[in-house]
């Protein structure tokens, strides 16, 4: 079980991380910049007290996931897009992460069938339960309106400094074995989509995670992975946070070889297999006797 200053904790980075999404939710608009999303998340979390437990994700129509724009990122929303933003906080360590979705075209049924999902999986979390009794109603949820829940991403649980913490929730109907417990901490996240029903990782790589130290003859690497050790504890960290180190040719040629050394997990983005638009939806819930208190309404 979690102690009452863990708690108080998870509760701060919750509550103030749902005031961040509802004053970006507003820019989330045809015309606006990806980039400045996605920097203006992270600004007001460290404005409230906190510091980003992950770059921001500002994902559009096939983009499932793990699009954090890039330093010189100039794309901006059209007419027609669907945006997801996922964003989180942490707290000395302790996790917040929420997302929404805005349809700025005809597919705001979409949205309003992901959002639902979510309600009704956070309805039917409490101590006991498979994990997957959440995937299932996420399914029934999806299915009845016409779409599918992307079956290769899921929800998961989440640990001091520990984003993805041994728990994995799925969005469709599962007999895991894997049974809820009072004092889990959860993001639930359903994603669906008009398309096939599964993500495959693109080349594009914006979002890395330290692993462990690797010996390396390069002195830019050896001070990169020692700066990014130090400073994200482990938690996920985007390319654009790094961009007045060094020029942009070198730090990509330097992050790719940490990748490919072991010293970095790449974070590739995630796109739709038959470029169906996605919508996510997400909150974070601590799981409790009785049923679950949602730390980021």
């Amino acid at each position: 079980m979690l102690g009452e200053e863990e708690l108080e904790k998870y509760r701060k980075a919750g509550k103030l991380l749902a005031e961040v999404r509802e004053q970006v939710r507003p820019m989330v608009k045809p015309g606006a910049s990806l980039l400045e999303i996605a920097e203006m998340a992270e600004k007001l979390i460290v404005e409230k007290g906190a510091k980003p437990a992950f770059p921001c994700n500002v994902s559009v129509n096939e983009v499932a996931a793990h699009y954090s724009p890039p330093a010189d990122d100039e794309t901006v929303i059209k007419t027609g897009d669907m945006v997801k933003v996922d964003i989180g906080a942490h707290v000395d360590g302790y996790i917040a992460d929420t997302a929404f979705t805005v349809a700025t075209g005809e597919k705001a049924e979409m949205v309003q069938v992901v959002e639902k999902a979510l309600e009704a999986a956070i309805a039917a979390v409490k101590p006991g339960i498979d994990v997957g009794e959440i995937g299932r109603v996420v399914e029934e949820t999806a299915t009845a309106a016409g779409f599918k829940p992307i079956r290769n991403l899921t929800g998961h649980s989440l640990a001091r400094w520990d984003l993805h913490s041994g728990l994995t929730i799925p969005n469709v109907k599962e007999t895991t074995g894997v049974i809820l417990k009072a004092g889990d901490v959860l993001a639930i996240e359903p994603f669906i989509t008009d398309g096939a029903g599964f993500v495959e990782d693109k080349k594009s790589l914006y979002i890395f995670r330290y692993l462990r130290d690797v010996p390396t003859r390069l002195r830019m690497s050896r001070e990169l992975l020692r700066d990014v050790k130090r400073e994200y504890n482990g938690l996920p960290f985007a390319e654009r946070w790094l961009a007045k180190r060094m020029s942009k040719l070198r730090l990509e040629l330097t992050l790719r070889e940490l990748v490919g050394l072991g010293a970095f997990w790449p974070y590739y983005v995630l796109a739709e297999r038959a470029n169906g638009k996605v919508a996510q939806a997400e909150h974070t819930v601590i799981v409790t006797e009785s049923g679950c208190e949602v730390t980021t309404r």
